[in-house]
């Protein structure tokens, strides 16, 4: 049965047997005091459905982010965005959107679609998880290397309660910088294995299962690594890149006590050097225990893939692959391996996933269609399917992006696609069943189900979700902005979706069609930005010289009536960064050193909005010392931000706002910055959002990227947006902001490039 159909099913029989105990009045559905508008109520609950109706609306956003494949050549961003109707229209630099479920994801084992977040919240992990393991009760431990989960602050290890929640009383303290790569439950402890990641040294250590409290009787110190932990019950074993440990000079794999705590001295093995990276803890053809253990690891025989008895005596097996293994799995009889390796048993091709007999070592299957350079990170085997994860984008010929499953025994593909929008690379992810249908995922990606959309999506502004059918753009977008069915976009493309559009185009809305009005721009320009008032489009950019045959310099405006280029031309001496227009004016922000031709004017001045001439407003003589990147208009005050430090050779630290009631820049200066602004967006309510590179605001530290300051109490709130890189948009819509950028992080949750706020979260 379907997983959200159970799901309906349960919360169902659960409303109904609570409101049952009273008969219904009357059937009509739109009588909020029937049966019938309680049920249809439910059905629109669960069906996400937002027709037009009596019964009540659900909002079921979650807003979809941006991403860019690995290795990025640059960082995914959002850096322009409006809205039309109900949709959210964003623009930037990125290859696709995916829900913002951060790297730890529930997947339905079916399709690997993500459970919706109004079923199963997201964790919105912070950082890399590359383990995950089971609590035994529904819910899971969750390692890596992280800081917060659900907005909350946990420092590389959580517990998740059955219900996609953190459990809030389990807490490990941030005793140090750590990543942790294998978690063992054993009993009342939690073991953690892992490293300290500013010095390399060794991590071993176990906490209470149910607070996380450190118990600081276990001593082990490992001096490195620590890969992987496996049980038999009685003793654990340990297995890393660590020559010393419990005291004793153990190198790559160690065997301690589960009661005592202590190392047992008498388990030797005869590993020489190398890694030891994944163990499993099985049976050979007899049925006996083995533990296998994989990774570069070398002995006097054999190389990157062993096996031994619970004493330490190597057996015979000997797979011999030429290269490093990351992960192995036992499925009966047969041994998966995956890793780097591209050749087994001294010669014998198998790229980086191969099935060996568990008592020789002998290939079985050596072809599942994995490329050269696609090497295989994690295997995991569940009930009778084989989940792996690596660099690879298909699987026997089978398109599949860095996740896929096999069915067992006959190794076929199974529907189960993530879509992933990169690669994993050891330690790869955890993978764990987490019952009906449904398997847990980790890893160091952000998004899942990715969404191809090449620097251009419509996000549906009720789900969250982009709408199809709009065009792909080849380079980034820089500036959007809507005039009734007409969006305008500029950046830096040359092409859309097959039509030659040289960093300026028109979309005809509702449709997003590129118009057939081409306003041709000569060279290789970047338009930055874009504004309107009731008769013309401001067009601003860098390398800008002719727009339909006519010379302009970084700046041109086209008649919104027939869409031709207008007799307003400032003619910079530069790049138009931003544009506002107040009543008659325009004032241009950018990064320049002339108007009309004057040689004089920098980087800030008024013109006329209907020639372009300067109005020597603000000023003829006092100008910024550096670019004027964003500005907006709040009241009768002009809040400007860029690249400057002085105005007129008075100190005004990368913000200034001039009045224009007493035509003059305000001292002392209400706020400022201690970086770039790259964004300034005034609102109705006062508030004044300022984005940039900055970290402190008015003298104040952690305001990092985002600040609101309110124009009409001339304050900073406090309220800190924990976003972690450059904000360049805002929009205002509904009672919500929505913000853009080249962030990964905000509210101390994962997300894309762009989020949703009260501004009080």
């Amino acid at each position: 049965m379907n997983l959200l159909r159970k799901l309906f099913i349960i919360y169902s029989l659960s409303v109904g047997a609570f409101f049952g105990c009273k008969p219904a009045e009357l059937s009509n559905t739109c009588d909020a005091k029937t049966d019938a508008f309680l049920y249809a109520t439910i059905i629109r609950y669960v069906t996400g459905d937002r027709s037009p109706s009596c019964l009540p609306s659900f909002d079921f956003q979650d807003l979809w982010g941006v991403f860019v494949p690995t290795p990025p050549s640059i960082a995914a961003s959002v850096n322009a965005m409006t809205s039309y109707n109900d949709q959210i229209i964003i623009g930037g630099s990125f290859q696709y959107v995916g829900p913002s479920t951060g790297n730890v994801v529930y997947l339905e084992t079916a399709n690997g679609k993500v459970l919706p977040n109004r079923y199963c919240p997201y964790l919105k992990v912070v950082g890399v998880t590359g383990i995950a393991i089971s609590d035994g009760n529904g819910g899971f431990y969750i390692g890596g290397e992280f800081f917060a989960v659900q907005g909350e602050e946990r420092f590389s290890v959580a517990h998740i309660l059955p219900g996609c929640q953190l459990d809030r009383n389990f807490n490990v303290l941030n005793d140090n910088n750590k990543n942790i790569y294998t978690l063992l439950l054993a009993g009342d402890f939690l073991y953690l294995g892992g490293y300290y990641t500013d010095d390399n040294s060794g991590y071993l250590v176990r906490v209470n299962r149910y607070t996380g409290a450190l118990d600081t009787s276990f001593t082990p110190n490992p001096n490195t690594l620590v890969s992987d932990l496996e049980t038999d019950g009685e003793s654990f074993y340990v297995c890393g890149d660590f020559t010393n440990i419990g005291g004793y000079a153990k190198t790559g794999l160690a065997k301690f006590s589960l009661s005592t705590g202590l190392i047992i001295p008498s388990f030797t093995t005869t590993i020489n050097g190398g890694s030891c990276l994944d163990l499993y803890y099985g049976t050979d053809a007899n049925g006996s225990p083995n533990i296998y253990a994989v990774g570069d690891l070398t002995t006097p025989t054999f190389s990157n893939a062993i096996s031994f008895f619970p004493d330490g005596t190597l057996t015979t097996w000997n797979p011999n692959p030429n290269a490093k293994v990351n992960s192995i799995q036992q499925y009966h009889n047969t041994i998966y391996l995956g890793g780097d390796f591209t050749t087994v048993n001294g010669g014998t091709t198998a790229r980086h996933l191969v099935s060996v007999n568990n008592s020789t070592g002998t290939a079985i299957s050596t072809n599942y269609g994995i490329n050269t350079s696609e090497p295989i990170a994690t295997l995991q085997i569940i009930e009778n399917t084989l989940y792996i994860t690596g660099s690879f984008t298909s699987v026997k010929s089978v398109p599949r992006n860095y996740a896929a499953a096999l069915s067992l025994p006959d190794e076929s593909v199974t529907a189960f696609d993530p879509n992933y929008d990169g690669s994993f690379s050891n330690p790869g992810s955890g993978i764990v069943s987490a019952g009906n249908g449904v398997v847990l995922f980790t890893s160091s990606r952000n998004t899942v189900n990715i969404t191809a959309r090449n620097n251009f999506a419509v996000l549906d502004e009720v789900t969250g979700a982009p709408i199809e059918g709009t065009p792909y753009f080849d380079f980034p977008i820089k500036a959007l902005h809507r005039v009734n069915n007409r969006l305008f976009v500029g950046g830096s493309f040359t092409n859309i979706a097959g039509q030659a559009r040289n960093a300026f185009a028109i979309l005809d809305l509702p449709n997003y069609n590129v118009s057939p009005i081409n306003t041709v721009l000569t060279g290789s320009p970047e338009i930055r930005t874009i504004t309107s008032d009731e008769s013309q489009v401001y067009v601003g950019g860098t390398s800008l010289a002719n727009v339909n045959a006519q010379v302009r310099n970084g700046a041109f405006a086209l008649s919104l009536g027939d869409l031709s280029v207008s007799g307003w031309n400032p003619n910079l001496n530069g790049s138009g960064e931003s544009f506002l227009v107040v009543l008659d004016l325009i004032f241009l922000g950018g990064l320049y050193t002339g108007i009309n031709g004057d040689g004089v004017t920098t980087n800030y001045q008024a013109v006329d909005k209907v020639t372009g001439t300067k109005r020597n407003i603000p000023s003829s003589t006092s100008f910024p010392s550096s670019g004027v990147y964003a500005q907006s208009l709040a009241g009768s005050r002009i809040f400007l931000g860029g690249q400057f430090t002085t105005i007129g050779g008075v100190s005004y630290n990368n913000i200034a706002v001039y009045n224009l009631a007493t035509q003059s820049y305000e001292q002392p200066n209400p706020v400022n910055a201690n970086n770039i602004v790259n964004h300034i967006a005034a609102y109705p309510d006062g508030n004044v959002l300022i984005g940039g590179s900055f970290t402190v605001l008015n003298g104040v530290p952690d305001n990092y990227s985002l600040g609101v300051f309110n124009s009409n109490t001339n304050t900073l709130s406090p309220w800190k947006s924990s976003i972690n890189d450059v904000v360049y948009t805002s929009m205002y819509k509904n009672g919500k902001y929505y913000m853009g950028g080249a962030f990964s992080i905000a509210h101390k949750r994962s997300n894309g490039g762009l989020v949703r706020s009260s501004l009080n979260e």
